[in-house]
């Protein structure tokens, strides 16, 4: 409390240099595959650019750069330990990928959603990209040889969004203030966060792959992600 306001602030920033200065010191910072998926991401969004056929796939196309953008953040938050923060915009990336989607094929929706602040419901978007209505038409609209059962894993998605969730909503187990090592760089809670960063960007690429039916185009434009892609 004797601190002045400046001298909070150099002390913040000298403590998040130093976590910065131990996840450099990582033999391997496990950054790979994330950003191959954050570049697939991308590309779908250059890819469907040239797909667009009406005004409300420009806000569609738009939201891509939005998830590169986010991630890229999201990461660079958690390499200083800003874990919460990481978290907070790792659920952006996952609203945001679905509503992608969803508004693609929902034009009202998507202008409501622009012009005039309309909410989406994650759990509403979920129960709608696996209807069976939907499921219908997109098995037509691609012509897929291998029928879709489920376009994204609700069980999957649902606990992502869930753990994410807790954290938005600060729940008390979540509290940084609460654990003697606060706000500092720790490897283990790293690499947890490295694995929920790829479960949420992978099942957003596959959920892309399987609704445009453009898994070859990605890899043609990031040959890394062949592998990768199911």
């Amino acid at each position: 409390m004797n601190k002045t306001h400046s001298d909070i602030i150099y002390d913040l920033n000298q403590k998040f240099a130093d976590n910065f200065a131990k996840w450099k010191g990582l033999p391997d910072p496990s950054l790979d595959r994330i950003f191959v998926g954050l570049y697939c991401v991308s590309a779908v969004g250059e890819i469907l650019s040239t797909k667009r056929t009406s005004s409300h796939h420009d806000i569609c196309c738009k939201i891509f750069d939005e998830i590169f953008a986010d991630g890229a953040s999201s990461v660079y938050l958690a390499t200083i330990a800003m874990d919460k923060p990481a978290s907070i915009i790792l659920r952006r990336v996952l609203e945001l990928g679905i509503a992608a989607v969803y508004l693609w094929d929902m034009p009202h929706n998507a202008h409501a959603w622009k012009e005039h602040d309309g909410d989406l419901s994650f759990s509403e978007m979920i129960s709608h990209l696996n209807s069976k209505g939907y499921i219908t038409y997109v098995n037509l609209e691609t012509k897929t040889s291998m029928p879709i059962i489920e376009l994204v894993s609700a069980t999957e998605a649902q606990k992502l969004y869930g753990s994410l969730s807790d954290i938005v909503h600060g729940k008390i187990t979540t509290f940084e203030t609460t654990i003697p090592e606060r706000f500092s760089f720790n490897e283990k809670e790293w690499k947890e966060f490295v694995l929920i960063a790829q479960q949420v960007i992978f099942l957003l690429l596959n959920l892309f792959v399987l609704r445009f039916s453009i898994k070859n185009e990605i890899i043609l434009k990031v040959p890394k992600s062949k592998n990768e892609l199911k």
